[in-house]
């Protein structure tokens, strides 16, 4: 079983959003398409989808209902891997991603009449709760609610986050002056070519309510993610921050089209280098940057075959 976070574009999400819409159909009938304005994947905060052997499987999503709550949509597992965990697997993993985010409940709802899921939604350790709005009515729907478990405080949470988020930029100020002090007149020069405006993607890691570190990754070509402004401060570097930090990246860019990542460290930062080929980027020619092969050595690694979209 492999669960991959992916965007709203994706192809097999959609096909599976697509067969979950059907069985609602059969089973509410029309109510249902009051739905649709709900269920748009552009509106969730995090999309997921199982896969076995090769094969979409299930997915399961997420949406922000207020600063401590989500609401669980679109769970939905085909009818010939059912029985198997996998529904009960998608759940956990949208409860940690949310909890990582900062939110403490989670609500769903599901038709009177699917009694199987209601049950899973119980032995997970959801109870039913009042009716809370949703468009098919009271009459046709049950709802549950759970309190999600508080992340440890001693590990790394992470929050994606736009790029004029405050914390990401005193963070990336810091990296600025360890690279000036390393770099000089060279950093000053790279600074365009490191501009947060032109990220797709920032991710910020709280250890406690503390920002301990950040990553972003930007297009480098249509399918290769360039990971850029990786920092952790000093006292969290053996925490595993880092490699968090690294992976989230990989994901999103993954789930964004890219199946490449590459990146650049310092070439007289031997502990960097090794972080990065532990985490499976192997060495290649320099490709492009300003620094140039006496100051810097580029690294890459494949993060996908290309099938995510």
């Amino acid at each position: 079983m492999e669960l991959r976070f992916v965007d709203a574009e994706n192809t097999d999400l959609l096909e599976l959003a697509g067969r979950l819409d059907e069985y609602y159909f059969s089973i509410v009938g029309e109510v249902h398409r009051c739905y649709a304005k709900y269920n748009d994947p552009h509106l969730f905060g995090c999309r997921l989808v199982v896969y076995e052997d090769g094969c979409a499987s299930g997915c399961g999503c997420w949406k922000r209902t207020d600063a401590h709550t989500v609401e669980l949509k679109r769970i939905y597992v085909r009818p010939e891997y059912r029985r198997r965990g996998i529904a009960g697997a998608v759940i956990r993993a949208l409860e940690g991603n949310a909890a990582e985010q900062g939110y403490t409940r989670a609500v769903l709802e599901t038709a009177r009449t699917t009694g199987d899921s209601a049950a899973l939604y119980r032995k997970l350790g959801y109870r039913t709760m009042p009716y809370y709005g949703s468009p098919a009515g009271a009459e046709n729907c049950l709802c549950f609610e759970k309190a999600l478990g508080t992340v440890d405080k001693k590990r790394a949470a992470l929050r994606f986050v736009d790029v004029s988020n405050p914390d990401l930029a005193v963070l990336v100020a810091e990296l600025d002056v360890y690279f000036h002090a390393g770099w000089g007149s060279v950093a000053e020069k790279c600074k365009a070519y490191h501009a947060l405006d032109g990220m797709a993607c920032a991710v910020v890691a709280y250890i406690g309510e503390r920002p301990a570190g950040c990553g972003c990754w930007r297009a480098y070509d249509p399918v290769t993610a360039e990971i850029k402004r990786m920092y952790v401060r000093p006292e969290y570097r053996r925490s595993g921050t880092a490699g968090k930090i690294v992976a989230a990246l990989e994901r999103h860019a993954a789930a964004s089209g890219c199946h490449r990542a590459v990146l650049e460290t310092g070439a007289d930062m031997p502990d960097a280098i090794a972080f990065y080929q532990k985490q499976g980027y192997r060495l290649v020619p320099n490709f492009g940057d300003f620094a140039g092969d006496e100051i810097c050595v580029c690294m890459e690694k494949e993060i996908s075959d290309g099938t995510m979209r």
